[in-house]
């Protein structure tokens, strides 16, 4: 049946359609501002490819009100690029997506649009381009987010009007994690310090001079303003805002106090954060009186003092304030009744965890590493039921884990590295079924791992490694069957692990395999071979043997690769390529194998790579030095031919090169003063000639400088004056020739000084006294001769007893560079692969100096070793000698020494070396228990005859008196053996052999003994330093 309209209807029809057709679209002249706006703008991820049609209130991002005018804009970036800072301080994108941030400017007429409320830019990029003054039109904006959009300019006028606001943020930062910051504690062994964790990047540049255009902004609930520099900027403004909830002010260089006056009158905040600036100053008490405040962010903001009692936080977070301190004694003493989340990381606490921290049993977050916490963790702590995050790495506690650790019903993540821990590790944490990080690794944990680890359920972190453990994995395929575990650290944890015939799975996939240290023996294990998704692995200090796979250095993802310590042979291929990793550097240890063959030419990617100790033969490529490699050593190898020159071009970044102990020749390359970021240069043990380069006064930065054991000739190399921040100089075993110049002593930073085994003459400047750090000063075998500077008061590292022992090293690249230094102590070269800071001494002998021992002598109460042997030193042993405390090894002997032993010499309790012979010492050796042990057969006087218990003395301890004066007899008898020595060198040319002994058998008994102990005097010193000198030569061969 046809329907008909009555024509009396029609206009009513077409009215309601009307309106209906003006329902689903937006007034022209707004979509035309939308579309022009479009115009301007880059979108590489197509998100507004729906601004087409007429109806632009069902684009994307666009809103409207039922009057159908635009209400809503809201381009936020759905996907902004996410960063870290790499251990190159390079800003790297971490990002897997495409990239999503629209790029333009905006125009004029989008102010156009007055209805808009909502408006959020946040996150694109439109190129730095300022702020535009037209927001001023936007009357009925309540939401502005135009953060981190690469604006930049003046905050002034621009937002006067908008006083409906509720949200203003215009940050122009954001934090990221940031591996720089990373840091190592070198004291008897390498850790690591995890430093701020976070580091602010900007997106944008903003600034303010003052907030005054923030006055009128009553109705404002959060102001974000992150990044924007308020250096200059009174905060006194911002007391207006008395609706406001949150206040963002995070690394705007805000520095001074923090401005409770202002913030008092914000009785409605509950959210503040100033992290990342300069307070410098102490939290005020007055902040308990904002009883509505929740949560305080001073994260990395220079902060001072203690922390106040605040009972209404949620949150607290005051990480990496390295002056701050805090009690917890006293912060737990009181209720805490809403506290979630406390962050007090790198601050001082220096005590213990009170039972009392059991009390706050809402907490979820508890950060407190790097905090110097002592003693135990307490039980009560243990029944904390709704804590996720425990971080209490690198303190020293100790004591065990307890079983008790099960009642963590909600923990997600354990985080105990560098602790004391001991004992086994319980059982009962597999019961926490929460468990996805797991961190214990360099505790002193022992016996066996619980075999139900492997099977918790949501374990994605698992670190174990450098523990004392015992036991045996028997099967690492069963071990590793959980398919969430991205990476597994065993190594160095003291457990041994079977890698055996059991398949593993196919959806184990990790990240990061460390089992070093595990006793794994025979080739590489094949398993590894299908996990694509390693990034890093680490099989150090096995038995591993054969060759390298092929497949090893194919793995798409591998970009850390340690192979050191192992029995592997075989060649390398010529090009080797790693993956880049975003946080850490692209490395490969294979030190300390047995592999041959030429260098690989080509190391694509390669940050840092240690081949040293190996078997490689044939020349260093040239094609090496052209890449972009920061840490090489190629050490202890059988390597020929020159040093190439194309080392140190115009880019690169090399900081450490380490040629030592191959057979190099040639010359110094000039190139290497292009090395700007070299601090760590080893050329010793080689054969290179001719002098150092001038050009290397480039190289500005070095630290480390040995040249030892070459045939370097000439004057003292004048370009070390210019080398302002060495701290090792070794340039023993050459040729060179002169004295040793007065700028030494403008070397400040000098800690180590080696000048052995040259021909360097002249007398010892007296500017070396102003090395303040000096702690070894290696000058034996040359031709020094004068006196022994007298002010040795300046040697202020060698005058005090030094209590910490850290390491002298450079970590470079992450890999650890120790400084060796061979020294003669106990009468042995002892090599020394390890300094400390204590580890110090003074090694003068074999020369010609003269004159007395200096008066200050004993005022280096540091000193560990003096060996001043072999010259021709007189005088009296100052019993100022007494004073050096710490002293173990002391020599004098072969010199003109007169006098009494002094008999304050008992009090060197540490001193086990002594050797005082052959001199001109007289009267009686002291006693005392300790010191009759240092030379029970009496050898350490041998060669004094007026000393009165030396095995070769003319006089008994009984005797009132001698047969004659010492020191009238030692002329007489120094005359008679000179005339006897060449009367005999020349009867034995005259009547060979047996006259020369019949007139021997002729000779008085004291004729006969000062001649053999001339002879002795002359040839024990020959012998004794030519002897000295080829032991080194071949103890440096061998090395």
């Amino acid at each position: 049946m046809r329907v008909m309209v009555p024509i009396i209807l029609l206009p009513l029809l077409l009215l309601i359609f009307s309106h209906l057709s003006a329902t689903n679209a937006c007034y022209e002249a707004e979509r035309e501002i939308l579309l022009s706006f479009k115009s301007h703008l880059l979108d590489p991820s197509n998100r507004l490819s729906s601004w087409q049609g007429q109806n632009c209130c069902s684009w994307h991002g666009i809103r409207c009100s039922d009057s159908l005018h635009v209400t809503t804009l809201d381009l936020r970036n759905p996907n902004p690029e996410s960063f870290i800072i790499n251990r190159n301080s390079e800003l790297v994108s971490t990002s897997d997506s495409n990239f999503t941030a629209i790029t333009g400017t905006i125009p004029p007429s989008l102010f156009s649009l007055t209805h808009i409320s909502y408006l959020d830019l946040s996150f694109n990029n439109f190129t730095f381009s300022k702020i535009p003054t037209g927001l001023a039109n936007l009357t009925s904006l309540t939401y502005l987010n135009l953060s981190n959009a690469m604006f930049s300019g003046s905050l002034t006028t621009q937002f006067s009007n908008l006083t409906s606001l509720r949200v203003l943020d215009l940050s122009c930062s954001f934090p990221v994690i940031d591996y720089s910051t990373i840091s190592y504690n070198v004291s008897s062994s390498v850790t690591f310090r995890a430093g701020s964790f976070y580091t602010h990047i900007y997106m944008g540049s903003l600034s303010s001079s003052n907030l005054n255009w923030l006055q009128k902004f009553n109705n404002l609930r959060f102001l974000i303003l992150n990044g924007v520099n308020l250096s200059e900027a009174p905060l006194s403004p911002i007391s207006n805002l008395w609706n406001l909830r949150m206040l963002q002010l995070s690394n705007c260089q805000i520095s001074g106090r923090i401005p409770i006056k202002q913030l008092l009158n914000l009785t409605r905040l509950s959210y503040l954060s100033m992290g990342f600036n300069f307070l410098r100053t102490q939290i005020p008490l007055e902040l308990a009186n904002l009883t509505s405040l929740s949560v305080i962010d001073l994260w990395r903001s220079s902060l001072q003092g203690s922390f106040p009692y605040l009972p209404q936080l949620k949150e607290l977070n005051l990480g990496n304030n390295s002056d701050l301190i805090i009690n917890l004694h006293n912060m737990f003493a009181f209720p805490w009744p809403q506290l979630e989340v406390i962050d007090i990381s790198s601050t001082q606490v220096n005590g213990t965890i009170p039972p009392s921290i059991g009390n706050i049993t809402s907490l979820r977050e508890f950060a407190a590493f790097d905090c110097s916490i002592q003693g135990q963790v307490p039980t009560p702590m243990m029944h904390l039921s709704h804590l996720e995050f425990l971080m209490l790495g690198g303190n020293t506690l100790n004591g065990r884990l307890s079983p008790s650790i099960s009642n963590l019903k909600s923990l997600q993540l354990l985080y105990l590295l560098e602790n004391s821990f001991e004992g086994s590790i319980p059982d009962t944490i597999c019961i926490i079924s929460s468990l996805k990080y797991i961190d214990l690794a360099d505790n002193s944990f022992t016996g066996n791992l619980p075999d139900c680890i492997s099977q918790l359920p949501n374990l994605c972190y698992f670190l174990i490694g450098f523990n004392k453990m015992s036991g045996t994995i028997p099967s690492l395929a069963y071990f590793v069957q959980n398919p969430t575990l991205e990476m597994i650290d065993l190594g160095f944890s003291g457990l041994t692990v079977n890698v055996d015939k059991h398949p593993f799975s196919s959806n184990f996939q990790p990240q990061a395999l460390l089992l070093d240290s595990c006793n794994l023996g025979g080739e590489i294990p094949i398993f590894i071979s299908n996990l694509t998704q390693l990034t890093f692995l680490s099989l150090s200090n096995n038995s591993l043997s054969g060759r390298i796979p092929s497949w090893l250095l194919k793995l798409p993802n591998l970009g850390y690769l340690d192979l050191s310590l192992n029995n592997l042979h075989g060649a390398l291929p010529l090009n080797i390529k790693l993956k880049s990793c975003f946080f850490r550097l692209t490395t490969l240890p294979l030190e300390n194998n047995q592999l041959q063959g030429p260098i690989p030419s080509s190391l694509e990617n390669v940050d840092a790579v240690d081949l040293s100790r190996n078997n490689f033969t044939g020349h260093i490529p040239t094609q090496l030095g052209c890449q972009n490699i920061k840490y090489l050593s190629l050490s202890a190898n059988k390597l020929s031919g020159d040093i190439p020159s194309s080392f140190c071009d115009a880019n690169n970044q090399l900081m450490l090169l380490d040629l030592s102990n191959n057979c190099l020749r040639g010359t110094v390359p000039t190139n290497l003063g292009n090395c700007t970021s070299l601090i760590f240069l080893n050329l010793g043990g080689n054969n290179l000639i001719g002098q150092i380069p001038k050009e290397l006064e480039g190289a500005k930065n070095l630290n480390y400088l040995d040249i030892s054991g070459n045939l370097f000739d000439g004057s003292f190399p004048s370009v070390l004056h210019k080398l302002q921040r060495l701290m090792v100089l070794n340039l023993g075993s050459n040729r060179f020739e002169g004295s040793i110049p007065r700028y030494i002593g403008d070397l400040q930073d000098l800690r180590i000084l080696v000048l052995e085994f040259n021909s360097f003459n002249g007398s010892i400047p007296k500017d070396i006294t102003k090395l303040e750090k000096l702690q070894i000063i290696g000058f034996s075998n040359n031709q020094l001769s004068g006196p022994i500077p007298e002010k040795l008061s300046g040697l202020k590292k060698l005058t005090t007893q030094t209590m910490d022992g850290s390491l002298l090293c450079f970590i470079i690249s992450d890999i650890y560079a120790g400084v060796e230094v061979k020294m003669v102590i106990k009468e042995f070269l002892q090599h020394l692969k390890v300094v400390h800071t204590y580890t110090n001494g003074i090694d003068l002998s074999c020369n010609n100096l003269t004159g007395s021992l200096p008066s200050e002598l004993g005022l280096l109460r540091g000193l560990y070793m003096l060996n001043l042997s072999h010259n021709q030193i007189f005088g009296d042993i100052p019993t100022s000698i007494s004073s050096m405390s710490t002293l173990e090894s002391l020599d004098l002997s072969f010199n003109s020494l007169s006098g009494e032993i002094p008999t304050t010499l008992t009090l060197l309790d540490f001193l086990t070396t002594l050797s005082l012979s052959y001199n001109n010492l007289s009267g009686k050796i002291p006693t005392g228990p300790h010191f009759d042990t240092l030379s029970r057969d009496g050898l350490a006087y041998t060669g004094n005859k007026f000393l009165c218990g030396a095995p070769d003395a003319v006089i008994t301890c009984d005797s009132k008196s001698s047969s004659g004066d010492p020191e009238t007899t030692n002329l007489k008898d120094s005359g008679q053996q000179q005339v006897l020595f060449y009367a005999a060198v020349i009867t034995g040319y005259g009547v060979g052999t047996a006259g020369f002994f019949l007139i021997l058998q002729l000779m008085n008994e004291t004729w006969t003994q000062g001649y053999w102990t001339a002879i002795d005097r002359i040839a024990l010193r020959i012998i004794r330093c030519s002897k000295m000198v080829q032991y080194i030569k071949d103890y440096v061969h061998r090395e």
